[in-house]
């Protein structure tokens, strides 16, 4: 079974929306990162990372969440609530919880896989090529919180 893989997820030039993509390459610098541990940024497409998600032990995403709190609250969940399923606005944009259950439901690799959910609260996602500075001051404490799920149950 291969190592746990890390995905960050969301668009980097709608500011606070990339705060996944932001923490990937975060996290794949810092030496505290476990050593059985991968780290990807899918963007906004999660399903190209398929095949790399496949035959892993732990899949564990990052994304934003828009008006789900304070601005850097972390939230994670190993077994998405069912209200995330019910959040998909339009059929061309499914969620990161309903691509991963797609993508479980169409491999047979992906359906032992344990996944985690880490969703960041962000207040805005404007057309801007960095993080707000709200995030940007608190990103060294979500990075810490971060880290500090990896390490549990790894």
């Amino acid at each position: 079974m291969k190592p746990t893989l890390v995905i960050g997820v969301g668009n980097s030039l709608m500011g606070d929306d990339g705060i996944g993509c932001y923490l990937a390459e975060q996290l794949a610098a810092d030496g505290r990162l476990p050593a059985d541990t991968d780290v990807l940024c899918a963007g906004t497409d999660l399903l190209r990372c398929a095949g790399d998600m496949e035959n892993r032990r732990r899949v564990v995403l990052i994304d934003a969440t828009l008006g789900e709190g304070e601005p850097g609250v972390v939230a994670v969940y190993d077994a998405p609530p069912s209200e995330f399923e019910d959040r998909q606005r339009h059929a061309h944009h499914p969620s990161v919880v309903e691509t991963f259950r797609l993508l479980q439901m169409t491999s047979p690799s992906l359906s032992t896989v344990r996944f985690t959910l880490i969703l960041i609260a962000i207040e805005s996602a404007n057309v801007r090529s960095e993080l707000s500075p709200a995030l940007q001051a608190r990103a060294p404490n979500i990075l810490d919180r971060v880290l500090a799920a990896l390490q549990q149950s790894c």
